[in-house]
């Protein structure tokens, strides 16, 4: 029977260092927020390490569990000011997530700080611990030189035998090997118990269940409810969670699984796209030798093989605000669908489409009968990232700058919004950040139960969403779901949002259809740019690069000086033919002329 992994938590008094031993026994694997003072770590963060340390050669994963600041009991949360009163809510929230850690453990390592000596608060941690039947090792932190041999003696009036008791100094790596070694042995002692054959609670949300398929991050203002979700999703109470602004420091991360259905064989698919001049190159002469007669309807047009001049630096669109609208009224942006249309949609028999629909459905109830269709979704809750000017400490500066760089790793970005305080200018430029870098977004409007009483019907919801939207007209092409996570509503609507936008982020259209649409809307709205010689811009060629954000290359005539309007226009275009929600568009142009000249490079 398969064992679990053994769970070893760190517990100790504030600022004892608990979190540098963690990043020392995690190595490169994960680091927490480290700072000289009181307070720094707040929720609990896992992590899954091999230990392989001692000569016993057996690797084995362990979950490592870093606390906050602990006190066994809680403290008055009356203050002097509004500041102390927070902080003091802090710490007895902390409390109740280490109290919690500890009963999750098999192994507590109670961290001390050797200059300080064995404090009262330290007897009690470790009363505490005993009563909770929970094995312990103390750990003597700042340990940092000899002339401090001695000072552990304080320490054995823990109720400690001199096996359970480490020396080391986190900041400089002394007796950190020691360490290793001992917790490596103990692992491989305790999976040969019965414990280690018992399931743990602990483990979910903690290691994936399945594959996993997508990392997703939470982001959003401070106190958007952003924990609350986190929580809810992974099914553990995960994140430390109050109604003060800026209570997770750290990100927090998790799994959960996801029900995708018959589409989860497509995320099995590794996506090979051609890249390479050489490659591309060849695509390009294959499709123009398999789709003679596109090429023939187009040369009427313009011809495909005539030589390009070089294009200038600089260029201005002869095109203004009116030629957005074409000759028979219809907008720019609507003429995608049409011509999708148009393009794809061929007059069949309705008799040899019923057929159709009915062998499609009898293959999709074969494949339905077997296999595993869950997959696991890395999701991490960041930090509420404030105006920059209200940035003021150093532990605040390495939040935001690691909520940052949870942004730029994500497939998908959930952004909360308060429901009750609306969209900020903040708030705008954190979705701008997280399209920029690549990911998709889905917009969860949270809190809408405090917004009962003014939102009584269907109309009324209808004009609030449009408002909405309204603020930020850029995003017309991202879900906007209204959501309740304390009272858990409107989840299942968030994961059918996530299922769609993972499967859109692995999406390869096919090249045909792709020129196909393309070369139908540029002849649909043409468009002259300076510098051309009175010729219209063309596309010879396109192909998608990379999924996750899709990126299209366009062999054309000209790629510099192209409208922001004209790429809206392609880019909208692409997502209603081929349906891509909530995901950035990338488009990159060359010309014809540049690949040639490339080519002769590579090929002398």
């Amino acid at each position: 029977m398969k064992t679990r992994a053994m769970v070893v938590s760190l517990i100790g008094r504030p600022n004892v260092g608990k979190s540098s031993v963690f990043n020392r026994l995690m190595k490169k694997q994960h680091k927490a927020i480290t700072h000289d003072m009181a307070g720094v770590t707040r929720d609990r963060h896992y992590g899954i390490t091999t230990f392989d340390d001692s000569d016993l050669s057996q690797p084995l994963d362990a979950i490592l569990v870093d606390t906050g600041g602990f006190y066994p009991q809680k403290i008055d949360e009356r203050g002097k000011n509004q500041q102390e009163q927070n902080a003091n809510k802090f710490f007895n929230i902390m409390t109740d997530h280490a109290h919690q850690a500890i009963d999750e453990s098999d192994l507590v390592l109670f961290v001390v700080d050797v200059r300080e000596g064995a404090l009262p608060f330290d007897s009690s941690i470790a009363d505490y611990i005993r009563k909770q039947k929970k094995k312990m090792w103390v750990v003597v932190n700042k340990f940092d030189s000899e002339t401090q041999r001695g000072n552990e003696i304080d320490f054995y009036q823990l109720g400690i035998n001199s096996d359970e008791m480490f020396l080391v100094s986190a900041a400089h790596g002394l007796g950190m090997e020691t360490l290793k070694e001992s917790i490596h042995k103990e692992m491989i002692a305790f999976s040969k118990t019965d414990e280690a054959l018992e399931s743990s609670e602990l483990q979910k949300g903690v290691t994936p269940r399945e594959d996993v398929v997508s990392r997703l991050a939470i982001i959003g203002a401070p106190n958007a409810g952003k924990s609350t979700l986190l929580n809810l999703l992974v099914g553990s109470q995960r994140a430390l969670v109050s109604n003060i602004a800026g209570t997770t420091v750290d990100p927090i991360d998790g799994y959960f699984d996801l029900y995708f259905g018959n589409d989860s064989k497509k995320l099995d698919d590794v996506q090979e796209f051609v890249k390479s001049d050489k490659g591309l190159y060849k695509q390009y002469e294959n499709f123009q030798k398999n789709n003679p007669d596109l090429y023939s309807s187009l040369v009427s047009s313009y011809n495909l093989e005539e030589d390009v001049e070089q294009f200038e630096d600089e260029y201005e669109a002869e095109v203004d605000d009116l030629a957005l609208e074409s000759q028979d009224g219809e907008f720019i942006e609507e003429a995608g669908e049409r011509i999708y249309k148009q393009v794809f949609e061929a007059e069949t028999d309705s008799e040899e489409n019923s057929e159709v629909e009915a062998a499609a459905s009898e293959e999709v109830e074969e494949e339905i009968d077997t296999g595993n269709f869950w997959r696991s979704i890395h999701i991490v809750d960041t930090a509420g990232i404030r105006k920059q000017k209200s940035i003021n400490d150093f532990v605040e500066s390495q939040s935001v700058y690691r909520s940052l760089r949870s942004i730029a790793e994500s497939d998908v970005c959930i952004f909360m919004i308060d429901s009750v305080k609306g969209v900020s200018h903040q708030d705008k430029r954190l979705l701008d950040i997280a399209i920029d870098k690549g990911s998709s977004v889905i917009v969860c409007l949270n809190k809408t139960d405090l917004i009962s009483d003014e939102i009584k019907d269907t109309a009324d919801r209808k004009k609030w969403l449009e408002n909405i939207r309204d603020t930020m007209p850029w995003l017309n092409y991202c879900d906007m779901l209204p959501i309740s996570a304390k009272n858990q509503k409107g989840i299942k609507a968030l994961k059918k949002a996530l299922v769609k936008t993972i499967l859109i982020r692995r999406k390869s259209i096919p090249t045909g259809n792709l020129n196909r649409f393309i070369f139908e809307m540029i002849e649909r709205q043409p468009i002259i740019l300076k510098g051309a010689k009175g010729k219209r811009f063309r596309v010879k060629y396109a192909s998608q690069i990379k999924c996750g954000p899709p990126t299209f290359l366009f062999y054309t005539n000209k790629s510099k000086g192209i409208p922001d309007t004209y790429r809206r226009y392609i880019k909208n275009g692409l997502r209603t033919a081929f349906p891509l929600e909530n995901t950035p568009i990338h488009l990159i142009f060359r010309t014809g002329a540049d690949l040639k000249e490339r080519m002769v490079k590579l090929n002398s």
